[in-house]
């Protein structure tokens, strides 16, 4: 009796000790997934072979992130030759764009290479030495959907590419203003990028109002006192703060709330406002926060009335 006793608390031990084993080794896979993810590597096929083989987190933690490479007809030009495609990329889009009105002025390339200095510190000669792949860019302006699918591959993050997209408007707008044909560029650019028109339009209008000098509130245009709104007026916006979150204007509130803590996590200041931008972006991230949590306040207003 007793030994029979012993031998169920032996097998209740060890199948509780089995499933701590499995739920740590599943916990283990899940992390490393989320972190190969990011590096732009295969994620699912780490997590598996750390769920098997535990101890591979070490070799996990050292693997670097995946720098993607140029696809042939790109990888086999000499202006690309030994230089980091991503940074290239970055070039020679904004060669693109710095061009698209005819001349590259030195205030452009200045912010060119203040956004690359601060966060590649890349610098000097070494900045010189993408120059090649700013040149090809001014004269390759077909090359921004190869350009902009190296960005983002590697980067996979929204606010690096804003921050990009950001700089890229700069070159545009720096003087407040752009022409037909530099916008209808620069959008097609964005969208490969992956950028929302609406995201696209908050930058713009930001410069357009002369960045870093109005408070960046719906306010300004009248798109609040809800109180006080027609039937019409409210349902401009519904429409208006919808393409804000980027839901439909039928959403319910779970979708809407779903949209807003994606929208308010990739958009945190903390986020966006890193070291490597300049002070008017950090304005700007800051403002564009504001913008989220005004549409999500009247969204969710209007859905529960």
């Amino acid at each position: 009796m007793i030994e029979a006793l012993a031998g169920i608390i032996s097998g209740i031990l060890s199948l509780g000790f089995s499933l701590i084993t499995l739920t740590f080794n599943l916990i283990l896979a899940i992390i490393v997934i989320m972190i190969m993810t990011a590096k732009g590597r295969n994620g699912l096929l780490w997590g598996i072979a750390t769920f098997f083989f535990p101890w591979m987190i070490f070799i996990v933690l050292l693997i670097p992130r995946k720098i993607p490479k140029f696809r042939s007809y790109l990888k086999d030009e000499p202006a690309f030759a030994g230089l980091n495609p991503v940074v290239a990329s970055i070039m020679g889009l904004a060669a693109i764009v710095a061009k698209s009105d005819g001349h590259v002025s030195t205030e452009e390339i200045q912010i060119i290479r203040q956004y690359i200095a601060m966060n590649f510190r890349i610098a000097g000669s070494e900045f010189n030495a993408y120059e090649k792949a700013f040149n090809y860019g001014k004269s390759h302006p077909e090359a921004y959907v190869e350009f902009a699918r190296v960005i983002r591959t590697y980067h996979n993050r929204r606010d690096v590419v804003l921050s990009i997209s950001y700089l890229l408007v700069s070159l545009v707008m720096h003087d407040q203003q752009m022409s037909d044909q530099d916008e209808a560029l620069l959008v097609k650019i964005l969208a490969e990028l992956g950028l929302t028109e609406y995201e696209y339009m908050s930058i713009k209008r930001y410069f357009a109002q002369g960045a870093g000098q109005q408070n960046y509130s719906y306010e300004r245009y009248g798109y609040n006192g809800h109180a006080n709104q027609s039937r019409t007026g409210s349902i401009d916006l519904v429409s208006k703060y919808s393409k804000v979150l980027g839901v439909s204007e039928k959403a319910d509130l779970m979708e809407i709330k779903k949209a807003y803590r994606k929208l308010a996590k990739e958009h945190h200041p903390d986020k966006m406002s890193h070291e490597g931008m300049p002070e008017d972006y950090k304005q700007y991230a800051n403002q564009r926060i504001v913008e989220i949590n005004e549409a999500y306040e009247y969204l969710k207003k209007v859905k529960t009335a």
